[in-house]
């Protein structure tokens, strides 16, 4: 759909509406048009369409970047923010480092399913810093592409049907499904907050976990036993659950990408690599190290933006009638920004298909920014689209900084990345960079990947980097 949406473009100009199936959107192809409309007119374009196959994900509390804004989108939006602000001061407080550890450990020894394993890594980390658990971080990561396959076109066929969700219920399979997932998923949600209450109140629970941070909340509050009823509970838990299921789903495909695009460019995997040689020897990189490796962060950075992870942008809706350029865009129009198209802009990236990390190295380029020492990066600077608009920008992107540069640095320190030769001709066997799922936030599909340590030395050094944490993971 994204390609489509950019041909339409290419024919039609940088905003033009369209309907399917009664519904009116309107796609922004633009960077400039959409700072426009969903940024200086965030208060009108802050809302968010139905998704068919979700219940009341609207009003909340289970979904908070699916909310329309009201008084619990505020709430937890607000407290996931200075959640995660004060935990990147302090880098996450190591637990990325240490996950990363184990994650190259684990590469070595499995290194054919480095696909999976990627998702089970960034749910362990998100399952630690939430609830001081990393044992629920697989369970974490097939949750979330569940949660997913619900919200996407590519999903239930109500999604696109929408009558057929009026069916009565005792025929509708749809809603039986979905009344019977999310009962699942609040239970559980809730059930690993319970646990960390009580622990919580038994002082077993870490002091940097999330979860901590809210009770102790509580407790300034004057809540010294932490009583609550039934939906306090369950505003906390849906609210610690989805942000820990968001952290999962955003930053996995982000890192498949990478691998893949280093495996496809291994000039510039070498160019990092020396990087990271220079700077880090025979240590394992850290966020210690961000401002000194530019060309790892430019290679991270330029991934986003070759292979986008939210290729249609994730859609606002007009929550009043407004008007633009002289036309009138009724409510409940459903506004695009089609990140696909926005980052093949030429005259903002120039020579848009090809894969090419220099656009933020070289002062000849209109993305270059300087210092070295802090640009590229996730969180500033040009090419933040990614990570949505205005009132509706996701707030995650201090972990995905920090996350993807630690695993990205990390895997290059520790690995070569090469294309796999089939056993019977020898010939290297073809990647296809654009075999993604379906779902409104891609992952890529299982792809030919050869995975060796650098070295028998880099290989015993992430066998002692893991044995050195190892009793410290939380599990």
């Amino acid at each position: 759909m994204w390609k489509k949406f950019k041909k339409w473009a290419d024919i039609h100009g940088p905003i033009y509406r369209t309907s399917m199936l009664g519904q009116q959107f309107i796609i922004v192809s633009d960077e400039q048009i959409a700072q426009e409309l969903l940024v200086k007119r965030g208060h009108i374009y802050s809302g968010r369409p139905q998704i068919r196959a979700l219940m009341n994900h609207k009003t909340g509390p289970g979904y908070v970047a699916l909310m329309d804004r009201n008084d619990t989108w505020t709430r937890q939006r607000k407290w996931v923010h200075a959640a995660m602000a004060e935990s990147h001061k302090h880098h996450f407080y190591g637990v990325i480092e240490n996950k990363v550890r184990r994650f190259l450990a684990v590469l070595l020894l499995d290194p054919a399913k480095f696909h999976s394993n990627i998702r089970e890594h960034c749910g362990r980390i998100m399952c630690t810093l939430a609830w001081d658990d990393a044992g629920k971080g697989k369970d974490y990561g097939d949750s979330a592409d569940c949660t997913l396959t619900q919200m996407s076109v590519s999903g239930p066929i109500v999604n696109t049907m929408t009558p057929l969700w009026s069916i009565p219920w005792a025929l509708n399979p749809w809603k039986k499904y979905e009344r019977a997932r999310e009962d699942r998923q609040w239970a559980w949600w809730l059930q690993s907050y319970q646990v960390a209450k009580a622990r919580y109140l038994r002082r077993e629970l870490c002091a940097d976990t999330w979860s901590h941070r809210y009770f102790e909340e509580l407790q300034r509050q004057g809540n010294e036993k932490l009583v609550q009823n039934a939906e306090e509970e369950r505003f906390a838990s849906c609210m610690l659950g989805f942000q820990n299921l968001v952290g999962v789903i955003t930053i996995t495909g982000p890192l498949q990408f990478f691998l893949m695009a280093m495996t496809l460019h291994p000039e510039w995997q070498t160019k990092a690599q020396e990087e990271i040689d220079r700077i880090c020897g025979d240590r394992m990189p850290t966020t210690a190290d961000i401002e000194d490796l530019p060309i790892v962060r430019a290679c991270l950075k330029e991934t986003l933006r070759w292979r986008s992870g939210v290729p249609l942008g994730v859609p606002h809706q007009a929550e009043r009638d407004d008007e633009y350029m002289g036309e009138t865009i009724t409510k409940g129009t459903i506004v695009l920004a089609c990140e696909w198209s926005i980052n093949r802009v030429p005259t903002r990236y120039p020579d848009p298909e090809t894969f090419r990390p220099e656009r933020y190295l070289e002062p000849t380029w209109p993305t270059y920014q300087e210092p070295l020492s802090k640009y590229p990066n996730f969180r500033e600077g040009h090419g933040m689209h990614t990570f949505g608009w205005g009132r509706r920008t996701c707030l995650g992107q201090h972990i995905v900084d920090d996350e993807m540069f630690v695993t990205g640095a990390s895997v290059l320190w520790g690995f070569q990345m090469s294309k796999k030769r089939c056993p019977e001709t020898g010939m290297e066997i073809d990647i296809d960079s654009e075999a993604t799922n379906a779902h409104v936030i891609l992952e890529t599909l299982p792809f030919p990947m050869d995975l060796m340590p650098r070295s028998e030395q880099r290989a015993a050094e992430i066998l002692t980097g893991y044995a050195e944490i190892r009793d410290s993971l939380r599990v």
